[in-house]
């Protein structure tokens, strides 16, 4: 449910793949200062312990109140390829660098097994005479064997795309083009994806005044034709265009936290995506970090995509845990940097 935004919420705003704020715009042009609805004391990462401990619980049930109210099941209008291929040109170049990082990701749960030839470790009997004629690598130890790059895994990681669809995303569209480049980032990590399903398996679901977990691409059913992905990201827009008012980034975290892990899985990670527009709805950088951290199994992260001044705040109050992506060129990087962190974690 949503986290009952007050002024009227997140209403309309911009046009899509064609320019920001030209005559191909949808809804008024509106302007935001970047800082995302946090004070001037809160931007410098100043949050009173006892006014988060306040909203918590009445943020949580204003967004519960508002999920069983709305369900969510528009009839969506189609998205015509050409706007598709408009996306998907723009990041053409960034698809082929996830594809190669993602093609690199190694199984985390490696079998161990007996290694010969060693200098030290247990004594290998099947050497024992050529000990005696001097050679010194007569051990063997237990090991994980060296492998090709990208190695047969033998479960898939799990992965969770949460995608803001909250009204600030259409409404300011316009302005920074904040929907678009969502859109084009949805277009990246599908079509990166395509292809690795034994690699891995994954969702994206959608959050915003509407709810938390808005559903567009189901695990284990990925779209695997190009007219099923545009219509995925016809999906995606037509839920900001028609967001309630308020917002569900906490309540997504932790419903995409605990979805991700609750299969047997090689890993699990959760890619947040947010436009950083929070402040007015009481959500402090501590009560997303806990949001983030509450699967010590599962690395979750938050990629903030516009409100500068906002999305620099979280991201340095969520060291190891928050990005600032106001440039899509940048995000193959911010997917690869998360990977690295898991692949070492636990």
């Amino acid at each position: 449910g949503g986290r009952g935004r007050g002024g009227g919420g997140r209403g309309g705003g911009g046009g899509r793949g064609g320019g920001r704020g030209g005559s191909g715009s949808k809804g008024p042009q509106l302007n935001s200062d970047g800082k995302g609805g946090y004070s001037g004391t809160q931007l410098r990462g100043e949050f009173a312990d006892e006014e988060a401990a306040a909203t918590a619980e009445k943020l949580r049930r204003k967004a519960t109140e508002a999920a069983e109210r709305q369900a969510t099941r528009t009839i969506l209008k189609d998205l015509g390829s050409e706007d598709y291929d408009v996306a998907f040109n723009a990041v053409q170049r960034q698809i082929k660098e996830l594809r190669l990082v993602l093609e690199q990701q190694e199984a985390k749960d490696r079998e161990r097994e007996w290694i010969a030839h060693q200098a030290t470790g247990e004594l290998d009997d099947s050497r024992l005479v050529d000990g005696v004629t001097g050679e010194k690598l007569i051990y063997r130890r237990r090991m994980e064997p060296d492998v090709p790059i990208g190695h047969q895994q033998r479960k898939p990681k799990r992965l969770s795309f949460v995608m803001d669809v909250s009204a600030s995303m259409y409404r300011f569209n316009g302005e920074d083009g904040r929907l678009d480049r969502m859109v084009q980032a949805v277009v990246m990590i599908m079509e990166s994806l395509d292809g690795f399903e034994h690699k891995y398996s994954w969702n994206i679901v959608g959050h915003g005044g509407n709810g938390p977990e808005i559903p567009f691409v189901e695990y284990g059913n990925p779209p695997r034709r190009r007219t099923q992905r545009a219509q995925i990201i016809s999906q995606i827009t037509s839920a900001a265009g028609i967001a309630a008012s308020g917002d569900s980034t906490v309540e997504a975290i932790e419903c995409a936290v605990k979805k991700v892990a609750s299969q047997d899985a090689d890993d699990y990670l959760v890619f947040v995506v947010s436009d950083a527009n929070l402040g007015g709805y009481g959500i402090t950088p501590e009560m997303i970090r806990k949001a983030l951290t509450a699967d010590p199994k599962v690395t979750a992260c938050a990629v903030f995509i516009a409100e500068k001044d906002a999305a620099e705040m979280l991201s340095t109050s969520l060291p190891g845990r928050g990005y600032v992506c106001l440039d899509l060129e940048k995000l193959p990087n911010v997917l690869k940097e998360v990977f690295a962190r898991a692949a070492v974690s636990g």
